[in-house]
């Protein structure tokens, strides 16, 4: 017989990071303790996160104000330029409004996206079931968040079931076992 030594490891390690900066407001785990995938673990405050999704829906509202104005004004001079009113420059300076106030629209419907998304990050809640280490971060200290390298480790979480058992050998033993295996004398090789 030969002995070694092993260790069981978990399928699956998370490490909770925040992907928004901020303070954090609340822990809602006591350490050690068995999570569900999508319980809450953490909050971040998010009050700068909604100042800045209320300021992307104005400026939403300001640009679709403004769409509404420049293709009111794009139509009108479309019956104009065929009856020789206003000259082609000026239905190609309307017809330039109306594209940016498009174009203006769509950003601002991306910045309402994003702001919304950077609000929905102040949750952190367990990506997979399993056991949570320790937190990190008391509440009331900043948080780094993003998606490079330099953020925050809140928590680690491990998966519980299935579990692995980890050992190694050395070369010359897994040799040894391959060439009794291929004789056929130790069936348990």
């Amino acid at each position: 017989f030969d002995e070694y030594v092993g260790r069981f490891v978990a399928v699956n390690l998370v490490e909770m990071r925040a992907r928004v900066s901020g303070y954090l407001e609340g822990v809602h785990f006591k350490d050690g303790q068995l999570v569900k995938q999508g319980d809450l673990l953490f909050t971040i405050d998010k009050r700068p996160f909604e100042n800045a999704a209320a300021q992307a829906r104005a400026a939403l509202t300001q640009a679709k104000s403004n769409l509404a104005f420049t293709e009111s004004d794009f139509t009108r001079g479309q019956q104009l330029v065929k009856e020789k009113t206003i000259t082609e420059q000026t239905f190609e300076q309307r017809s330039q409004a109306f594209r940016n106030a498009q174009a203006s629209v769509t950003g601002a419907e991306a910045a309402l996206r994003q702001a919304e998304l950077d609000l929905g990050f102040t949750e952190l809640r367990a990506p997979i079931d399993g056991r949570i280490g320790d937190r990190r971060v008391s509440p009331g200290n900043l948080v780094t968040g993003g998606a490079g390298g330099n953020t925050t480790l809140l928590a680690t979480i491990v998966s519980a079931d299935p579990i692995h058992f980890e050992f190694t050998f050395d070369e010359a033993s897994y040799l040894r076992y391959e060439r009794t295996s291929k004789t056929g004398t130790d069936i348990a090789s």
